[in-house]
């Protein structure tokens, strides 16, 4: 306790410039902070203040200390006010990011459940497939496909991105199914680029299939317009099987090659580490991880998601 009164004492005096002013804020006597302040400097054995008659300042190694102490008292005031606030209801604005795919498939279908359950948010949703700093924007959170790159964020895990190819019936009936990655270049290959860098989609395989090159017959910037051109058989596709389930438990789509796919990259929640979790942030954070968990089948293998592939791929 005491040390933590020291916390304090050194912090005040230096931002107050006083002992006076750091007795205000504290609620204590001047005695007080001053009595505090000398027994930091005779533990470390080192001048913490340099001292006029009118004012205080800080030595260096005072700085260094203060910019330390400073920390911990914010931490501490972070702490209670998450507390304190999540006792509130959640409202307000809410700024989201989702990449388009995710946004459609995994947000969109839960969104009316959320709107019911937290009627005073006001979600103001951005679909973005680029690369966005989410702190220099002012959002509240993001849905990340990738990895976390930036230590200003925070993270929830929402799950690994598995994928399936997959083509339609009448496709198969005419060209015939692909037995290993190999045979692909016999195949009509639907590919995705990214809209903001115009990089094509890797087609994750297991080693050594994942150094096999593919024809280019289509390219989409929209990863539905390429599930739309292979339902339509113009091809095979690579898509999320968060993507694919739907159509190919309906039959209109039938996936290949399923034992030779790895899972590429994964979705996660991010928001800023420098602010509160407010109670609108962290209603919907836990939303979204709690409806996605329900859907274990979009985050699954397509043979662990119950759509595996009749032939041996």
């Amino acid at each position: 306790m005491e040390s933590l009164a020291s916390v304090f004492a050194l912090v005040y005096a230096a931002e107050q410039q006083s002992y006076v002013g750091a007795a205000r804020v504290a609620g204590v006597s001047p005695s007080a902070i001053g009595k505090a302040v000398a027994r930091l400097e005779s533990r470390l054995g080192v001048r913490l203040f340099n001292r006029t008659t009118r004012s205080i300042s800080l030595t260096e190694q005072g700085t260094l200390l203060y910019e330390r102490y400073k920390r911990i008292i914010d931490d501490m005031h972070d702490a209670e006010a998450t507390i304190s606030r999540s006792r509130e209801r959640p409202r307000g604005r809410l700024r989201v990011s989702v990449p388009h795919i995710v946004g459609h498939h995994l947000l969109m279908p839960i969104l009316p459940f959320f709107a019911e359950q937290f009627p005073e948010i006001e979600l103001d949703i951005d679909f973005e497939d680029k690369v966005i700093d989410l702190v220099a924007e002012g959002l509240d959170v993001v849905v990340l496909s990738g990895e976390l790159a930036d230590a200003r964020l925070i993270a929830r895990h929402l799950g690994d991105q598995h994928f399936v190819v997959c083509g339609s019936p009448d496709y198969f009936k005419r060209h015939g199914r692909p037995q290993t990655p190999d045979d692909l270049s016999q195949h009509a290959c639907i590919h995705f680029k990214y809209p903001s860098s115009g990089r094509l989609a890797p087609w994750a395989f297991r080693s050594p299939y994942d150094r096999v090159i593919f024809p280019r017959t289509l390219t989409f910037n929209n990863t539905d317009a390429g599930l739309r051109a292979a339902r339509d058989g113009l091809g095979l596709a690579h898509l999320p099987v968060y993507v694919a389930e739907s159509h190919m438990r309906a039959g209109s789509l039938v996936p290949v090659l399923t034992s030779f796919m790895v899972p590429y990259g994964s979705l996660s929640l991010v928001w800023p580490s420098n602010r509160q979790l407010s109670p609108k942030v962290r209603a919907f954070v836990d939303f979204v991880v709690a409806n996605f968990a329900a859907r274990p089948d979009a985050f699954r293998p397509p043979d662990a998601a119950g759509v595996s592939s009749n032939s041996r791929g």
